[in-house]
């Protein structure tokens, strides 16, 4: 017996769903979606029912996955540019600091520069020591940068947001150095 033209249609069908696998493994949804319904027409023509209600709960999981995915990225990508502006934000604010330091130190003596630049110098090594995990010379770094901070005058330009710093970061490496 030759095989009939159903037989044909629904080997084309099958083909079709084999396909639609192939697709979705790639993660190209749209196009599975696609070969799916093409198939289910098929079914449909041939009056296979209960193929066509697998079928359709297949491409209601994906359109229900391709409409997850978009919901994910919008939300994603919200996210990102909260998070950018926010950095922004922090940036602009670090550079207004900096700027306002600068203009600052403009107006200081030759001698505050110095101890400015040394705390800087200081606070670069206190850094890399640090990550060293070299606790006792760190919190010594410290605390004489505490010291070079309270020898500059108060009137001459403000750095209590700066020994706050220090002394914050001093409590902490304490805190830590009696833990290990």
């Amino acid at each position: 017996m030759s095989p009939g033209p159903y037989d044909a249609l629904e080997k084309q069908a099958e083909k079709l769903e084999k396909q639609s696998k192939e697709e979705f493994a790639q993660k190209k949804y749209s196009s599975a979606i696609k070969l799916l319904e093409e198939a289910q027409e098929i079914y449909s023509k041939l009056g296979y029912q209960g193929k066509m209600g697998m079928i359709n709960k297949r491409i209601t999981q994906l359109k229900n996955l391709v409409k997850f995915e978009k919901q994910d990225t919008l939300a994603k990508t919200k996210n990102d540019v909260e998070f950018q502006k926010r950095v922004n934000q922090v940036l602009q604010d670090k550079q207004q600091h900096l700027d306002q330091k600068l203009a600052e130190q403009k107006a200081l003596p030759p001698e505050m520069k110095r101890i400015l630049e040394r705390i800087t110098h200081l606070l670069e090594k206190a850094e890399k020591e640090e990550k060293q995990k070299n606790y006792k010379r760190v919190i010594e770094r410290y605390q004489y940068i505490l010291e070079l901070y309270r020898s500059i005058p108060g009137d001459l330009i403000n750095l209590s947001a700066e020994v706050s710093e220090i002394e914050k970061k001093l409590a902490d490496l304490k805190n830590q150095n009696q833990i290990e």
